[in-house]
């Protein structure tokens, strides 16, 4: 006959207490399998991004080239006496492009039709009053109080005196929440229109005041021309007071094309332009555009014309009712342009990059690039 004796207190104790420790040794063993998974999977999945962040930089960086590659065709082949406007390969929009599970689209901006807001003064940065008042009508045709320009004058002018009463300088900056300064300098970016007054978000009309003036400026560091083929009607209208009148007839492209700013312009299509283009050899591939006796490009179907040479600037833009009183010889007009953004949007599942690149294209077809940044202006 077997006798169990009973078990003392302290070994039920230290049975109980290699019972809790077991269990406490599984629950870190579980925390610590799981912490490693998530982590593990963290990893992984900030890999993946990382992976499809540099796929759509690479992409994007292949849209700026192929732009490029564009452009400089575009320069070497003279092609329409070597103007520039919306009839080039340039000008065609690139349609969403399938590449290894991402899709590329993007265009080429010529901003040589729009107006320089850095012409606003010289070069030792005092003010330029041709170029003010140009800007002060462009202002007008688009229905935006011309009091404004007081204040991009001054946000750009190397001086700290306030160009009459609806100017601005830093005792008006800093007197705001947050408090800043005027740059005094050339603007880099559209998008310093904002800091500006008149134009920013918390004044009266500011933000819808942007939006419209938007598509018709640029802010270059050089003095530029004028390129009246892709310019807008409101930028005609604003080289002359006589211009006002005789923008519409003049102008070359429609203002829808300029609207989408800075988005891509609606319809053409670059690829289809390059598939189904037949290269005559004479470097100007697919076109039959009729040209007139003065050597100038007319189009058949949008009823415009493509200005190719100084003199049927002079003769188009000439005031017909008083031949005195013509453009200012300060403002110069031109038929090319030196100038261009390209925009390339890339997209990858929920991932999209877009990346904008401001180009100086020199006579050789050369190109330089001037400012480049992603996600906006």
């Amino acid at each position: 006959m077997q006798i169990t004796l009973p078990k003392s207190p302290q070994s039920a104790r230290q049975c109980g207490a290699a019972l809790v420790t077991t269990l406490l040794m599984v629950a870190l063993i579980t925390v610590t399998v799981t912490s490693m998974a998530t982590k593990q999977q963290r990893t992984i999945q900030l890999a993946q991004n990382r992976q499809a962040q540099l796929q759509l930089r690479n992409l994007a960086t292949a849209g700026e080239k192929f732009s490029m590659a564009v452009l400089r065709r575009d320069k070497q082949e003279k092609e329409r006496s070597d103007s520039d406007s919306t009839e080039d390969f340039w000008a065609q929009s690139l349609p969403p492009v399938p590449i290894d599970g991402a899709t590329i689209e993007g265009c080429v901006i010529d901003l040589g039709g729009k107006f320089n807001l850095n012409n606003l003064v010289d070069a030792d940065g005092n003010p330029n009053n041709i170029e003010f008042e140009v800007f002060q009508r462009l202002l007008t045709a688009l229905t935006i109080d011309s009091i404004k320009a007081a204040a991009v004058l001054d946000w750009i002018d190397s001086n700290i005196d306030v160009t009459g009463a609806d100017g601005a300088e830093d005792d008006f900056y800093t007197g705001q929440t947050p408090s800043y300064r005027a740059a005094n300098g050339p603007m880099v970016s559209p998008t310093e229109l904002l800091l500006v007054k008149g134009f920013r978000v918390t004044d009266e009309g500011g933000l819808d005041d942007y939006d419209v003036l938007l598509p018709h400026i640029s802010t270059l560091p050089d003095k530029t021309v004028i390129n009246v083929n892709t310019a807008s009607s409101a930028v005609l209208a604003s080289l002359a007071p006589h211009m006002v009148a005789i923008a519409d007839e003049v102008r070359v492209v429609d203002d829808e094309y300029w609207q989408e700013f800075p988005g891509c312009p609606e319809g053409g299509g670059l690829l289809d332009s390059l598939i189904n283009a037949e290269d005559d050899g004479s470097g100007d591939a697919g076109n039959s555009d009729p040209v007139d006796p003065d050597g100038n490009v007319e189009e058949e179907d949008e009823g415009g014309l493509i200005y190719e040479s100084d003199e049927s600037i002079q003769q188009a833009f000439q005031n017909l009712e008083n031949p005195d009183e013509g453009i200012n010889e300060e403002i110069i007009l031109g038929f090319k342009s030196d100038y261009y953004m390209t925009r390339v949007t890339v997209k990858r599942d929920d991932i999209t990059l877009v990346q904008f690149t401001t180009l100086r294209r020199d006579n050789n077809g050369a190109l330089e690039v001037i400012r480049r940044s992603r996600g906006g202006l």
